[in-house]
Parts: C-alpha cells; sequence; structure tokens
C-alpha cells in the first residue's frame, strides 16, 4: 500500500497547478522519496519526479531532456502500473503522458490540465479562495494558466548553489580523508 502525506501532495499540486514551478515539485517529490525508510528508483515517486522534469525541460524546449524524462517516466509506469489514484491522479494520466510524449516534436509547449481528484482543487481553492469571487472562477484561471516568469522557467540556472557545491565539498574532503587512513 502506497502511503503519502496528503500535505506535501497539496504542496506538490500547489506547485505543479498553480504556480508550474516543476522545478520545485521535482524537490517536494524527491524528498518525500528519500524521506521513506526504503526507497529504490522504481517506486512511484520516481515516476511522478521523472513527469515534472520532463515538463521542465519541455517548458524550456529541450525536447531531447524532456523526451527522455517522459519515456523513463512511461518504462517504469509500464514496467509497476502504479497506482496513480492513490497520489491524487486520474487514471488517465499515463495516457495523456504518452500523448504528450507522441506529441513533443510538433506541439509547442502548453501547461497540461492534469486528470486529478476533485479533493486537489478543492484544497487548492481552500488556499487561494480570497483571490477568486468562486470556486468556478478559480477552476477556470488554473486551466488556463500559464506561467511564464523567468525566474521559474529557468530555475536551475537561476537558483543559489553554494550550499549544494559546499554540502559536495565536504562529502568529497570525507572520502580523501577515508582513502587516506
Amino acid at each position: 500500500m502506497i502511503r503519502i502525506d496528503k500535505e506535501i501532495l497539496l504542496q506538490f499540486f500547489n506547485e505543479l497547478i498553480i504556480k508550474q514551478d516543476y522545478f520545485e515539485c521535482h524537490e517536494i517529490m524527491e524528498e518525500a522519496w528519500k524521506d521513506k525508510e526504503i526507497f529504490t528508483k522504481e517506486d512511484p515517486e520516481v515516476f511522478f519526479v521523472l513527469i515534472v522534469t520532463g515538463e521542465y525541460h519541455y517548458r524550456r524546449d529541450n525536447i531531447i531532456g524532456a523526451a527522455t524524462s517522459y519515456k523513463r517516466a512511461l518504462k517504469l509506469y509500464d514496467k509497476h502500473r502504479y497506482d496513480v489514484k492513490a497520489f491524487g491522479f486520474g487514471e488517465e494520466l499515463a495516457e495523456m503522458l504518452q500523448s504528450r510524449f507522441n506529441g513533443l516534436a510538433d506541439t509547442p509547449f502548453k501547461p497540461m490540465n492534469y486528470p486529478v481528484d476533485s479533493w486537489v482543487y478543492e484544497s487548492l481553492y481552500e488556499l487561494y479562495q480570497d483571490d477568486y469571487e468562486s470556486y468556478s472562477a478559480f477552476t477556470l484561471e488554473i486551466l488556463e494558466r500559464f506561467e511564464k516568469d523567468e525566474s521559474i522557467i529557468h530555475r536551475h540556472r537561476l537558483r543559489d548553489r553554494e550550499d549544494v557545491i559546499e554540502a559536495r565539498l565536504e562529502a568529497l574532503n570525507r572520502k580523501l580523508a577515508q582513502r587516506g587512513q
């Protein structure tokens, strides 16, 4: 049985649907995956990480990167037939992803209208209801939403990497010290 915290899923969907920050989606799902007691590269969280990585690349016109990510996600899904409903998605997600993969070369990027359970939209509306006159206005807006903020689109190039570089250097120094013992 798949167990993922609904609060984490809501954070994921907020980034995926409202903010369209696919890089942050990747971070959220990867952290949820690595927080599990036992995790492998065959886990469903990896499937979702690959989807949002594909979205990130596709929006940036990196068709090769998008195709690679989508292809890996579809291969995992074909192998495991994940219970996507346990993550708040509709059963047609894999079919939509296959269609997206097939149209990469011919279709300019447009955010996907993900098949999600009603609790997803209802929960997101609770977060943003002060910004909308009604639930209908909210759902209409998010279905047409297309984020074009450069700081989100090119997040991996613009982010502060100092802590990552420092952590890698520390790990390298530990490894070198262990070899020298």
